[in-house]
């Protein structure tokens, strides 16, 4: 393992110079990207938005649980549909305990099939020797984005299939992806993995929610 990310690594000191600008660059624009995203998550003309934001609360998080326990029962509905804020607690509170000392600020927007995870990341976690020579331009606090897809992969485990992990405005190549997702959680399989209840069967992402499906007996 190593030897494969000194190789994936030895291109990227010519490259400095970029990324230093290009971090900077991301620091100015944070929070003009917050405004325009937040003003064009939602379409105008009364179609599906393109994607949608959620910021994880206390009121959010005992709402999507008094959800997942209404399709935990048996007379409960076939489905539930979790607001983006909704979900944005359920990951929250659902991360690994090494991944939510290392996050903070986080927020999570829907897209279809899809979703992200955006957050002030202490950059400490990836270890001096996973960041190479990247920890000499990185700071010990980065924004980070990962994103992915989801599926019901066991009853009551949702597996996301990290396939973006953007430190700074540094993305990540591919094979390096599962690496680092098991640095931040503390796992094996370079997935992350979210606890749902026993009776979802399918889950389903849309830029307006996410519904969990019961599955069938």
């Amino acid at each position: 393992m190593g030897g494969c990310f000194k190789n994936l690594f030895a291109g990227i000191g010519c490259l400095a110079v970029a990324l230093i600008v290009a971090i900077v660059a991301w620091h100015f624009r944070v929070e003009i990207s917050d405004y325009v995203r937040d003003l064009t998550g939602r379409a105008g003309d009364g179609s599906q938005p393109e994607f949608t934001i959620g910021y994880p609360s206390a009121e959010s998080l005992q709402a999507a649980r008094g959800k997942e326990e209404s399709l935990s029962r048996a007379a409960g509905p076939e489905r539930i549909v979790l607001a983006a804020d909704e979900m944005a607690s359920i990951i929250q509170d659902r991360l690994d305990a090494r991944a939510r000392r290392a996050l903070d600020s986080i927020r999570v927007t829907l897209e279809p099939d899809r979703f992200s995870l955006e957050a002030v990341l202490l950059t400490e976690v990836f270890g001096r020797d996973l960041l190479g020579p990247l920890r000499g331009i990185i700071d010990p606090r980065e924004p980070v984005r990962v994103s992915g897809s989801a599926e019901v992969v066991a009853p009551g485990i949702v597996a996301w299939r990290i396939d973006e992990f953007i430190v700074s405005s540094f993305p990540f190549p591919g094979p390096a992806i599962p690496v680092l997702v098991d640095r931040l959680t503390g796992g094996s399989d370079g997935v992350i993995l979210i606890s749902v209840p026993s009776t979802v069967g399918d889950i389903r992402v849309q830029s307006d929610g996410v519904t969990f499906y019961r599955r069938a007996d």
